[in-house]
């Protein structure tokens, strides 16, 4: 096991418990908390950065550890494509301060086939630094 990390980044607020009257925590395999993401793409034409936010919120989940300990905060990679999309290396560049939203965000790029990259774009393989901010709505 990994030796214990520093927490950084936001913990659950002012330390009263996270409202999720909405529901259980996990429905039918799916996490039932509110939350919502906001994703940054650079190095990709504005086409292409638009195809993968898309395959990024398809892909992408919100581990039900991190919700229940009331966690959040962005989440930085660098991923290196091939021109078929396909993943050659993703690189954590970036902590959240939640090793269950970093492992989220490197674990949903690693050996992935993302949408392949446009013939406008010239070259062999293609660097895209993303932030994916994860924010847990607190009520």
């Amino acid at each position: 096991p990994a030796p214990p990390r520093a927490r950084r980044g936001r913990s659950g607020g002012a330390g009263a418990p996270i409202d999720l009257s909405v529901g259980p925590l996990v429905k039918d395999g799916q996490i039932n908390a509110p939350y919502s993401t906001r994703t940054t793409i650079r190095g990709v034409s504005e086409d292409y950065e638009g195809e993968i936010d898309r395959w990024i919120r398809s892909h992408m989940y919100y581990p039900e550890d991190a919700a229940r300990n009331g966690e959040d905060g962005p989440s930085s990679v660098h991923v290196v494509l091939d021109r078929s999309g396909h993943v050659k290396a993703v690189r954590l560049t970036g902590q959240s301060g939640s090793y269950s939203l970093d492992a989220a965000t490197t674990g949903m790029f690693r050996n992935a086939q993302l949408p392949p990259v446009p013939p406008d774009m010239k070259g062999d393989h293609f660097d895209i630094d993303l932030t994916i901010n994860y924010i847990l709505i607190r009520r």
